[in-house]
């Protein structure tokens, strides 16, 4: 029997693009507001984190939970940044510690240092800067986080997520200015896995591919858990300066 995980807005943005790539590590529990398809031994609850009693029900008999489910900055706050990613983000915690779920691991998002500004060398452990309403909620995802870790004894681990975007988007042939903010599917999942294998009680962690000239420091990540992202963005600006067989290959 394979270890089973719950995921939280699978058929979201990011969840579409590393479910599959999870499917190769572990059994799935997918959580979502819509109504999922299910591959091989998949399970699929179809419901909203707002949902208190659900959510706790979803996290039994579970390794671990990653949270994606959220909404963007461009919502409104009171009537959906406020119950999704705040009241949404202690439902997740509050119903892993309830059924014993001792790992979880949060999508943070790294616009929650992005005033410090393109150039500046940042690393986790500077003082947060959020560029957006949005990423206040995220910071508040990781104090919460901290506070599970430090008052419950959980393993929590905030991965603040870069620019994600699968390996066919426009956006890294045309976007010059973002590929070194890039975080590519196979990197993020590698991320995820190591963080739920790794023996820590609380991280936080920039999800960045391998950059050239990113900004955003990797160190943490590389020594307490081992990561090694092994894409670069810089490789698909160009179709003609990809490497296609790597590009096959990742895809």
């Amino acid at each position: 029997m394979r270890e089973r995980i719950l995921i939280t807005g699978p058929g979201g943005r990011v969840g579409t693009q590393i479910v599959p790539l999870l499917r190769e590590h572990f059994s799935l529990r997918l959580l979502d507001a819509q109504a999922l398809p299910s591959e091989g031994d998949d399970e699929v609850v179809q419901g909203d984190i707002r949902d208190f009693e659900l959510l706790r029900k979803a996290c039994e008999g579970v390794a671990a939970m990653v949270h994606l489910a959220a909404v963007s900055d461009e919502a409104d706050f009171h009537t959906r940044l406020l119950p999704m990613n705040l009241l949404g983000v202690y439902n997740a915690f509050e119903a892993a510690r309830q059924a014993r779920l001792r790992k979880v691991v949060f999508a943070s998002t790294c616009q929650t240092i992005l005033n410090y500004g393109d150039g500046v060398w940042v690393t986790p452990e500077m003082p947060v800067r959020p560029r957006t309403i949005y990423a206040c909620t995220k910071v508040f995802g990781e104090a919460l986080a901290r506070h599970y870790a430090d008052c419950h004894g959980m393993s929590m681990v905030c991965l603040r997520m870069a620019w994600f975007q699968p390996y066919d988007s426009p956006g890294l042939r045309n976007q010059p200015e973002m590929l070194t903010h890039w975080c590519s599917p196979r990197d993020l999942t590698q991320l995820i896995v190591k963080s739920i294998r790794a023996d820590l009680q609380f991280g936080i962690f920039f999800g960045l591919s391998n950059n050239t000239g990113r900004f955003w420091d990797l160190s943490n990540a590389r020594q307490l858990i081992g990561y090694e992202p092994q894409d670069n963005g810089a490789h698909y600006l160009n179709l003609s300066e990809a490497k296609p067989n790597s590009i096959n290959k990742q895809k």
